[in-house]
């Protein structure tokens, strides 16, 4: 009803959108003139089919979820080991220099704790 009283409105919609309100209007037209057992099922057939997009959503929904919380773990995971590796790389270079501290040549603190020559130069020759 409400479309049909601001039609004088419309001169100022676009052409596609009154296109869509009329097959609307159409459609409900056309379900109102059914017959009772007619229009029994195509609510039954409504009702079905919302009840699917419901469904369909919801499994999305939870898909989606699940992924994301799958991704979060894979990342902690990878945050975890890199973590538990720098943290092995730091402990090695403090126990290199404790070495160096105590006297030990240069070459058998970094064998000793296979310490990368070239990419530690924080023990100095």
């Amino acid at each position: 009803m409400y479309a049909l009283k601001n039609m004088n409105d419309w001169n100022r919609m676009p052409d596609a959108l009154k296109e869509q309100v009329f097959k609307y209007l159409d459609q409900l037209a056309a379900v109102a003139n059914l017959s009772e057992e007619n229009r029994i099922a195509y609510d039954k057939a409504v009702d079905r089919y919302r009840v699917s997009r419901i469904v369909e959503e919801d499994i999305r929904r939870e898909a989606t979820e699940e992924r994301l919380k799958e991704g979060r773990e894979k990342g902690r995971e990878e945050g975890r080991e890199e973590g538990m590796k720098k943290g092995r790389e730091e402990e090695r270079l403090s126990n290199a220099l404790k070495m160096k501290a105590k006297g030990l040549d240069y070459e058998t603190h970094f064998r000793h704790y296979r310490l990368i020559h070239s990419g530690n130069r924080k023990i100095g020759n």
